[in-house]
């Protein structure tokens, strides 16, 4: 039980993916120990394996973080920001960080508006075709986004407005990059337009991403440069919260 813990605290933290032979060094366990109980966190849901080798903690874990973390450390810290965001934009405001080759959702404001969206905290989403994630993928090396790419081959398809071609979503990517924000324009969900912006670590790591979502018909094309930079000053704030310092 001692080693497994040792191994899931290792996972957990906020280094970069890591190798098999790295976790054994850090932890002091031999590799086929780790192997194995590797193979356990991946079942579980615990951790994910990338296609270059390396694991990364997987959104079971992001989960559990986002239940305690709503219960008080998010509220302390993040929840305010995000209040703040959805007065000034009156849509439904998303705080999620990275786990491996997806996003887990930690926090969420809803809207004033009558409908509500599907989302719910420790929901796991998509990288490719969200807002936040591509917020995030867009501040990775570019040696990691295409390892997640690869891992994540093919990609999958939610409407027929999904970017599903790497060569393209790369292209989105630099894009996202040049105006400081991302938009999920109905590529993840119909009739769902997102804006979102990459929250940093205090290592200066994209580790997450705020975003505000609503229905095209209340969020409309022209909303989005009004909202992108409300969206891109929250996340920075979110980054100072987490010891940023920008």
């Amino acid at each position: 039980m001692e080693k497994t813990l040792v191994v899931l605290g290792a996972l957990a933290s906020h280094d970069q993916p890591r190798r098999l032979a790295d976790i054994a060094q850090r932890t002091g366990i031999n590799k086929t120990t780790v192997h194995r109980i590797l193979q356990i966190f991946i079942a579980q849901g615990y951790a994910v394996s990338h296609g270059d080798g390396t694991y990364a903690s997987g959104p079971a874990i992001l989960a559990l973080a986002g239940a305690a973390l709503t219960d008080r450390d998010m509220t302390t810290l993040v929840r305010p920001i995000l209040e703040n965001l959805q007065r000034n934009t009156s849509h439904t405001v998303h705080f999620a960080i990275r786990s491996g080759s997806s996003a887990v959702y930690l926090a969420k404001v809803e809207s004033q508006q009558p409908y509500r969206m599907a989302s719910r905290v420790g929901t796991q989403i998509p990288l490719h075709c969200t807002a936040i994630g591509k917020a995030i993928l867009a501040h990775l090396p570019e040696e990691e986004v295409r390892a997640v790419l690869a891992a994540t081959a093919p990609l999958i398809s939610n409407t027929p407005a999904t970017i599903t071609d790497p060569g393209l979503l790369m292209a989105e990517l630099e894009a996202v990059r040049q105006r400081g924000y991302a938009v999920d324009d109905e590529e993840n969900e119909p009739n769902v337009r997102c804006v979102g912006a990459v929250v940093h670590d205090a290592a200066g790591t994209a580790v997450g991403a705020v975003s505000v979502a609503g229905l095209t018909l209340n969020l409309n094309e022209n909303d989005v440069p009004l909202l992108g930079p409300l969206v891109v000053a929250a996340a920075a704030r979110v980054s100072a919260a987490l010891g940023r310092n920008v």
